[in-house]
C-alpha cells in the first residue's frame, strides 16, 4: 500500500514517473580561478562543460572519459563536483562580504565553500555539522578550496544556541528523506511515518535557527525532500509560528539538468 500511495501522491502533484539521467555538475571555485580559464584548461584535457543557465558560477560536464575528481584543477581547489539545484540555496541567501553567516548543516562543505567565495573570503562563516566524521571532510575542502573566512564546529544545530551569537543570514539546508528518483529501491527504503518524522526534526531546526537570527536577517530554508510535509507544510508552519516573512520559494522537480530541490527563503521582521 506505501508504494500506491506515493504513486499517487505524486501524480497529483503532477510528476509524470520516469527517471532521468542527471547531468554531473560542478561549481567553479572563483577564489582562484575564474569560468572562462577554467574551461579552457579543462577543455585542453578533453572535458567538454557548459554553463548551468541558473546558477552563474555552474558548469555542467556534457563529456568527460574520466572523473573530474582525478583532475589536477579539482585537487587544486579550482572545482567543486555540485549538484546544480544545490548551488541555488546559497546563491539565494546571497551573502555579503561583512555578514556573519550560520550553514547549519555544513559537511561535506559545497554550500560552506560557495558561501565563502561569495562572500571573496571576507565576513564569518560558521560552519556546524554533528558528526565528527563528517567534519573531517569537511575541513579538508575548506582547505582544498582556499576558504579561509570558516569556523567549523562538531556542534548540533539543534543547540546552536550555545554558541552565544547572532547572525544575519542562515543557510538550513535541512536532513530530509531525499529524492525518491535517484534510487531503484527509494520504495522500500521510506515511509509516510519516516517522513513526518524528518519533519519534525526540521521545524526544530527552522526554531533553532530563528532564535539565532537578528532582526531583519534572512533564513534560508532547503530540502533534496519532493515530499509537502518537509516542504510546503514546513513553510507554512514555520510563517504562522514564527515573525518571518517569505521572500521567495522554487520547487524544482526532477529533469535532466536538476535533481529535486526546494527551496524557501524567509526575512526575519524587524
Amino acid at each position: 500500500m506505501e508504494k500506491e500511495f506515493f504513486v499517487e501522491r505524486y501524480r497529483k502533484l503532477g510528476w509524470k514517473f520516469y527517471k532521468p539521467k542527471i547531468k554531473q555538475a560542478i561549481r567553479v571555485n572563483t577564489l582562484k580561478i575564474s569560468k572562462d580559464r577554467l574551461k579552457k584548461r579543462l577543455s585542453a584535457k578533453g572535458i567538454k562543460v557548459s554553463d548551468i543557465g541558473f546558477s552563474k558560477d555552474g558548469l555542467f560536464v556534457e563529456k568527460s572519459d574520466f572523473s573530474i575528481g582525478s583532475t589536477v584543477e579539482y585537487l587544486l581547489g579550482y572545482c567543486y563536483t555540485q549538484g546544480s539545484a544545490s548551488q541555488l540555496p546559497a546563491e539565494m541567501l546571497n551573502p555579503a562580504q561583512d555578514d556573519l553567516v550560520l550553514d547549519c548543516c555544513a559537511a561535506p562543505g559545497g554550500k560552506t565553500t560557495q558561501l565563502s567565495q561569495l562572500m571573496k573570503n571576507k565576513g564569518v562563516i560558521i560552519a556546524l555539522d554533528k558528526k565528527s566524521q563528517r567534519l573531517i571532510a569537511l575541513k579538508n575542502n575548506i582547505e582544498r578550496m582556499g576558504c579561509s573566512n570558516v569556523i567549523a564546529y562538531n556542534i548540533d544545530a539543534l543547540d546552536v544556541s550555545s554558541l552565544s551569537l547572532k547572525f544575519n543570514k542562515i543557510l538550513l539546508d535541512a536532513p530530509c528523506s531525499g529524492n525518491f528518483t535517484q534510487d531503484e529501491n527509494w520504495f522500500g527504503k521510506r515511509d509516510i511515518e519516516g517522513i513526518k518524522g524528518n519533519a519534525e526534526n526540521q521545524k526544530k531546526l527552522l526554531k533553532a535557527c530563528f532564535d539565532v537570527l537578528m532582526p531583519g536577517g534572512i533564513l534560508v530554508y532547503s530540502t533534496c525532500s519532493l515530499e509537502p510535509e518537509e516542504n510546503e507544510d514546513n513553510v507554512g508552519w514555520f510563517l504562522e509560528n514564527f515573525n518571518a516573512k517569505l521572500l521567495e520559494k522554487k520547487m524544482l522537480w526532477p529533469s535532466e539538468e536538476s535533481q529535486g530541490f526546494f527551496i524557501a527563503k524567509f526575512m526575519r521582521k524587524k
